[in-house]
């Protein structure tokens, strides 16, 4: 997979979802609330909002889109990459799932596949017990969608998932791109440079993720 950015000169408006639109459109409205009022941003036609989203330029249709908002029986446009996220499960029980675009729906298709139990914890200074989930959805999430957002496309890898009994472990392809993991701990650091400028633009616009690396 070359640019995020690049034009998929076959790809037309029929190889987006219309269910991840509806959802991307809802992303901006709550990204953008500030600037715009919800009814102009629903009034806009679908042309507008695409191009005004990130995920296509002038009306054509980028890689960055059919990853994010594409049919998953459009995902052979992306050729040679695979387009996906697959889900593993490890210990006492193995099981795995592959997961395909849009990406903006199926990374809560893959969280639902995780086993996040509640688990019955004892807070400070109370006698009873309190249940909260193992692991947070939003921290999940933030964790996949940033495996895609920061992912080497040009390795034709997928992103990976692994649930063990007592973690959840996330990869994707290709290194860190700017400093270390451990310089955005703290969120004192911003990042300066993006691999997929035009997917991270996207994933932006419509509130999957942030840019000041928090």
């Amino acid at each position: 997979m070359l640019s995020s950015a690049e034009i998929v000169g076959s790809a037309s408006y029929d190889d987006l979802d219309e269910q991840a639109l509806a959802v991307a459109r809802r992303g901006f409205v709550v990204k953008h609330s500030r600037q715009f009022k919800e009814q102009e941003i629903l009034g806009w036609s679908l042309r507008t909002f695409l191009d005004k989203a990130q995920l296509t330029r002038n009306g054509l249709i980028t890689r960055a889109a059919l990853l994010l908002v594409g049919k998953s029986e459009s995902a052979h446009l992306l050729s040679p990459h695979p387009a996906q996220l697959v889900w593993k499960l490890v210990g006492e029980e193995n099981a795995n799932d592959i997961f395909y675009p849009p990406f903006l729906l199926t990374t809560t298709h893959l969280n639902a596949r995780i086993r996040n139990v509640q688990i019955r914890i004892l807070p400070e200074g109370s006698l009873v017990a309190d249940e909260v989930p193992k692991y947070k959805d939003e921290s999940i999430l933030e964790a996949l969608h940033n495996c895609i957002a920061h992912q080497d496309y040009r390795r034709n890898g997928r992103v990976v998932v692994t649930e063990y009994v007592d973690r959840l472990a996330f990869s994707n392809q290709g290194g860190f791109y700017e400093g270390r993991p451990e310089d955005y701990m703290h969120g004192d650091k911003m990042p300066t440079r993006y691999r997929n400028l035009q997917l991270v633009k996207a994933m932006r616009e419509i509130n999957m993720i942030d840019t000041m690396g928090y």
